[in-house]
């Protein structure tokens, strides 16, 4: 059995012994330019990637600014003939409760936008996103229950932590179907 260098030397003396490539005139310029195609094929993949991204939040903005105006159009009259405040304080309270309300449906609307949550899920977003969602629910609870009961600054305080936990939720929401589509 010969030895490791013996092998060695035997694969030299072949490669040796191979006719020498004809060398073509322009050859190392052709290797050049179909590397410097290949580059720009994937640099004009990467582009496409961004200008999908870009149009995608584009898109979210214009349905959330959108859904935003056309609750702002519709329910402040229908807010402002179900209460009617005894003071100018409780007006303003009232005013900036149905603000957060607009907001809290215009993200919900958002959520649509997105869509369902895939069957797949990454455990890093998955726990915040359902944690969220449950914090959510609970300010509802919280909100439906104690609308008549609890003091005129509380009402205002939960919707601004719903707002708040929504934004958050369609943040995380948006994040893992970006990293789905990809």
């Amino acid at each position: 059995m010969p030895s490791r260098v013996e092998h060695a030397m035997t694969i030299i003396a072949r490669l040796r012994a191979l006719p020498a490539a004809p060398s073509r005139p322009g050859g190392w310029a052709d290797v050049q330019a179909r590397l410097a195609a290949r580059q720009a094929a994937g640099a004009r993949g990467a582009v496409v990637w961004r200008l999908a991204a870009a149009a995608s939040v584009a898109l979210i903005a214009v349905v959330a600014t959108l859904r935003v105006a056309g609750f702002a159009l519709e329910s402040p009259r229908a807010l402002a003939t179900e209460l009617t405040p005894q003071t100018a304080e409780q007006a303003v309270e009232l005013d900036r409760v149905a603000q957060l309300r607009l907001q809290s449906e215009a993200l919900e609307q958002v959520l649509t936008v997105i869509g369902e949550r895939p069957a797949v899920q990454r455990a890093g977003s998955s726990v915040p996103i359902d944690t969220l969602e449950v914090q959510v629910q609970w300010l509802d609870h919280q909100i439906s229950v104690g609308q008549d009961v609890l003091a005129p600054g509380s009402v205002e305080r939960l919707w601004r932590q719903r707002v708040d936990a929504m934004n958050s939720l369609v943040r995380l929401r948006y994040v893992e179907a970006q990293r789905i589509d990809m």
